[in-house]
């Protein structure tokens, strides 16, 4: 059923690409722990798409291309203005910008935005080649295919565009043509030949090539894939989650969160994630979490219902938000006394590249060993720490190792995660000395008394 209902809203969103209209929104995949994506948005009245706007006035093809490639997507911000987006290509392309050329070639082939004019059309593409924009190949095949029905020359131009640049258009539309039978010179259907280009298509983002493989996860019978409908569901919704609809709701919601409405930006979250959306659940949780007032509603819990759901529809992926992931080990950890729960949370936090999922593990180890809750050595090795067999015994000495390994680890999030491991390393490291030094102390005290008592005798 989940299937079902994903793959008629993929439908949706499919041929709002290839059919779009004036005023469409895409959808924008930005959670709000993002600052670097959040401060490229560009709005329909910031001061930096006025700036862009002027640049492009000025006839900086960079700027050009950059504001028609929004402008025709509906990206960033911007709502989609496909005739806007056509001329800034064609002035871009008059400068002898590759990527103008391509958008205006592709503009002119469509009849979008402009009249349709194949020959013309032809010409600007072939123009983007010439300047260095190989993956224009995809619509000269195209072209060869649709239109000249020359199967060989539309093969041998998305060979060439996917041997060169890997791109998943022309990845896709020769699984299109092994599947179809129309690949040269034998013309015959395999359809494993076409599973490898649907595949690595669909893993690059190709919408099509994602229904295609939602649909074979659904059906089975191929030769290579087994029936798996939880996976079908998974790729339909990738694709359901890209409708202008979605992307609407998103919008209003950035644009809420740009203006400090944050309780407008909640909203429209909530809504996101009512329709199954898994930035919907993350970008409601994160607000919610971080809104005082909404936190402490006792009706309702922000980690258990929103980002607990948003790690339950996300998997084991890993591309998951540290910030739910440390959330919900947390809650699990303190509010629940979940400790195996929490474990496996930071285990892959840590495997998220971010430092204090170890740091954690160790406060855990170090914490509540008097609880019988000292971590199994498999999961130290989970996360590539094997300690040496002369400290393997010795709890603060397992601790010290691997404060010292947190410290130096280099990842993305490594230096959020150095002075506090470094301050552990040092308190354990303390407390080895302390212990050390009072065997010392206690073996020269028991040593003295021997020696009075030896005295004493004799």
């Amino acid at each position: 059923m989940a299937y079902v209902y994903y793959q008629q809203m993929a439908e949706i969103s499919r041929r709002e690409l290839y059919n779009p209209k004036a005023g469409e929104v895409a959808m924008e995949h930005i959670r709000l722990t993002d600052k670097k994506l959040l401060d490229e948005l560009t709005f329909d009245k910031s001061d930096s798409f006025y700036w862009l706007k002027q640049q492009a006035r000025r006839g900086v093809a960079s700027a050009q291309h950059h504001l028609g490639a929004l402008m025709y997507a509906g990206r960033n911000g911007l709502t989609r203005n496909i005739q806007a987006a056509v001329e800034y290509f064609r002035l871009g392309a008059a400068q002898h910008d590759a990527s103008s050329h391509f958008g205006y070639g592709l503009a002119l082939l469509k009849g979008q935005g402009t009249k349709q004019n194949v020959t013309e059309a032809v010409r600007q593409i072939e123009k983007a080649v010439e300047h260095g924009f190989l993956g224009a190949k995809v619509a000269l095949g195209y072209h060869a295919y649709e239109i000249e029905k020359n199967y060989t020359k539309a093969a041998q131009y998305w060979k060439e565009c996917f041997e060169q640049t890997h791109d998943a258009n022309c990845a896709h539309n020769l699984g299109v043509m092994w599947t179809a039978g129309r690949y040269p010179p034998n013309f015959v259907i395999d359809h494993v030949q076409a599973w490898q280009y649907y595949s690595f298509a669909a893993k690059h983002e190709q919408i099509d090539s994602k229904v295609v493989v939602a649909y074979y996860n659904a059906r089975g019978g191929h030769p290579v894939i087994i029936r798996n409908p939880w996976l079908a569901a998974i790729w339909s919704r990738n694709v359901a989650e890209e409708s202008s609809a979605i992307g609407t709701i998103v919008r209003r919601a950035l644009e809420a969160y740009r203006d400090q409405r944050w309780y407008a930006s909640f909203i429209f979250y909530m809504q996101a994630a009512l329709a199954g959306v898994e930035l919907g659940y993350f970008n409601a949780g994160f607000l919610c979490n971080e809104l005082k007032e909404l936190n402490n509603e006792g009706t309702f819990d922000c980690i258990e219902q929103l980002l607990n759901k948003y790690l339950m529809i996300h998997g084991h992926n890993r591309n998951i938000d540290s910030y739910a992931l440390l959330n919900v080990a947390e809650y699990y950890q303190w509010k629940k006394r979940n400790i195996t729960k929490a474990i496996q949370l930071y285990v892959q936090l840590y495997q998220n590249g971010d430092a204090h999922g170890l740091y954690n593990l160790a406060q855990i180890e170090e914490e509540e060993s008097h609880l019988n809750n000292t971590i199994d050595l498999k999961i130290w090795t989970q996360v590539g720490i094997r300690f040496d067999e002369k400290i393997v015994t010795n709890r603060y000495r397992r601790l010290q190792y691997v404060y010292q390994y947190c410290r130096k680890l280099k990842t993305a999030k490594s230096d959020e995660s150095y002075i506090p491991c470094t301050l552990a390393y040092l308190r354990t490291s303390t407390i080895i000395l302390f212990y050390e030094q009072l065997k010392i102390i206690i073996t020269i005290i028991f040593m003295i008394l021997s020696t009075f008592v030896f005295i004493f005798r004799t």
